[in-house]
């Protein structure tokens, strides 16, 4: 996620409606539209056998299209890999998922373009991350490769930049699936939702608070974080600053336990999303209460080392479902962030209110679990 710059609340508000028109084109052809790298797509007819090149699109995909399972050619198999008890939730409401094609966990593989080939989609839908670098032309060496066996490839994204690419991907997507209409009903359920948010910070002038992001918590290294991009970039909108930015070169990547000490944020975040097991770190997300994702962020902060962070003494320590970084569900990690970072105006913010809105807007996404989690609720 290098080269990923934040984006600030007023920067963002003041250029939110030039960043979220992609071009959108009806011609006699059919479907024109241009993806977040600028490429033009074409369809003759709204795309009816899609493949999916990051199986966590399944959500987006749902929140613009009223039966998404019936478009899904294949998929890849992170989301089964990565959040199982998220995919569980979905294939047990719907079993066809379970024989669904898989073209592998990395799109890009050699094995993947071949199951691409053989499914022969109408659509095949990839990250930024899956495209790979850019060149000059727009395009990258994969997506040429399945552009010149005959596919028809769209770049969307919500993870690497969320404030900037979250609108336009829901309108590519709804685009390019003739659901245009639905789509933008999503968009401004989004902007509602997040104009509420940062409406309730009160003066924009007030100072940033120090946090630090424990990524993956308990399963990988000590410490995995995040400096910009993605959740950074959500706390710097609602006043949070990540020290992670001022010591790594990347967007993420490791700092050490020492830093983190010295340093003495004010907020610790960890971020994870198991179920069961909660021995390997944060038990977060699907089908997982309230307890079961306390309980497993108390195992993790009580880790020597981490367990002398002032924010875990004062327990200012909470938990995030890292997948909240690749969805419109962000919002609901923003709101947690805002009223974690603003101790005096928490009430004013209730992210298991927006998650419920979420859902009600939205039933085909899990209906159950917790998502967010502080070690002490009274904090």
């Amino acid at each position: 996620m290098s080269g990923i710059n934040a984006i600030t609340r007023r920067g963002f508000v003041a250029g939110s409606v030039a960043l979220a028109l992609p071009a959108l084109a009806r011609a006699q052809s059919g479907i024109v539209v241009r993806d977040l790298l600028g490429r033009e797509i074409r369809l003759a007819k709204p795309a009816a056998r899609v493949v999916l090149g990051q199986g966590r699109f399944l959500s987006m995909i749902g929140m613009v299209h009223p039966d998404p399972i019936a478009l899904l050619a294949g998929w890849a198999d992170d989301l089964n890999t990565t959040f199982p008890n998220e995919a569980e939730a979905w294939s047990s409401r719907f079993p066809s998922l379970k024989s669904l094609p898989v073209i592998g966990r990395r799109v890009g593989s050699d094995y993947a373009i071949e199951k691409l080939l053989m499914l022969q989609p109408d659509l095949v839908l990839i990250s930024r991350f899956n495209a790979g670098p850019v060149e000059s032309d727009g395009n990258t060496s994969f997506i040429r490769r399945l552009t010149q066996a005959g596919l028809k490839v769209a770049v969307v994204d919500f993870a690497q930049d969320p404030l900037k690419d979250t609108v336009p991907s829901l309108r590519i997507l709804s685009q390019l699936l003739g659901q245009e209409a639905r789509g933008e009903d999503t968009v401004s359920f989004y902007r509602t939702t997040l104009k509420r948010i940062i409406g309730s910070l009160g003066d924009p002038t007030a100072a940033s608070t120090d946090l630090v992001f424990h990524s993956h918590a308990g399963v990988m290294p000590c410490c995995a974080s995040i400096g910009r991009g993605s959740f950074a970039d959500l706390a710097a909108l609602v006043r949070g600053h990540s020290i992670a930015a001022d010591v790594l070169p990347r967007a993420v990547g490791p700092i050490n336990l020492e830093y983190m000490l010295t340093r003495q944020p004010d907020v610790y975040v960890a971020t994870g999303g198991l179920k069961g097991d909660a021995s390997r770190g944060i038990s977060i997300g699907a089908n997982v209460s309230e307890t079961q994702a306390r309980e497993s962020l108390t195992r993790v902060v009580s880790d020597p080392g981490i367990a002398e962070l002032n924010a875990v003494r004062s327990k200012r320590a909470y938990a995030l479902w890292h997948g909240l970084n690749e969805t419109p569900l962000h919002l609901v990690a923003l709101e947690a962030l805002a009223g974690w970072l603003n101790p005096g105006i928490k009430d004013a913010f209730d992210a298991p209110k927006t998650l419920a809105a979420f859902r009600k807007r939205f039933p085909l996404l899990p209906q159950d679990g917790v998502y967010t989690v502080a070690l002490d609720p009274s904090v």
